[in-house]
């Protein structure tokens, strides 16, 4: 299953991405492809992770931007035969900001204008969640559950005994 998170930098997709793999870790191999650890160029990088025969990981998480529709597609595209999620995080970009500015390793402020501004909403996420309203562990949660609902393997994990 691959899991794709957008939203604007500071919108707290990689709180909220770490929290989630947490959980879901217990239901299987979890990878998370974050922009914040790979080196340019980022969505090459994760275009060639997704066509690569993967590790046989359960989840997938895809953790950038995706600011622009044309990479959301691509990955859509290239998950095709597994269940793709999209969570689309909101967040002003004032409160975007001042998160950037207390993360360790935070952007300019240039260019989380720039992501604001070119940011194409997706138009029917599977979630969208408001996190100025949400927290990192709530929007975990709910996005969990939505997973849950979603997919049989988990909605149905292997018991110990199998």
């Amino acid at each position: 299953m691959v899991i794709l998170f957008c939203g604007i930098p500071g919108s707290g997709k990689t709180t909220i991405a770490e929290i989630l793999a947490e959980r879901l870790a217990a239901l299987g191999q979890v990878q998370i492809l974050s922009s914040d650890r790979l080196k340019p160029p980022v969505y090459r990088r994760i275009f060639e992770a997704l066509e690569a025969e993967r590790g046989g990981e359960d989840f997938l998480i895809l953790d950038a931007t995706f600011y622009k529709k044309e990479w959301r597609d691509r990955v859509a595209d290239l998950a095709k035969s597994e269940p793709l999620t999209i969570v689309y995080l909101h967040c002003p970009r004032e409160l975007a900001l001042r998160r950037n500015r207390a993360r360790r390793q935070n952007i300019s402020e240039r260019a989380l204008h720039i992501v604001y501004h070119r940011m194409e909403r997706p138009d029917n996420p599977d979630l969208t969640i408001d996190t100025t309203k949400t927290s990192a562990q709530k929007a975990a949660e709910t996005i969990f559950q939505h997973l849950r609902a979603y997919g049989a393997q988990i909605a149905n994990p292997p018991s110990v005994d199998d």
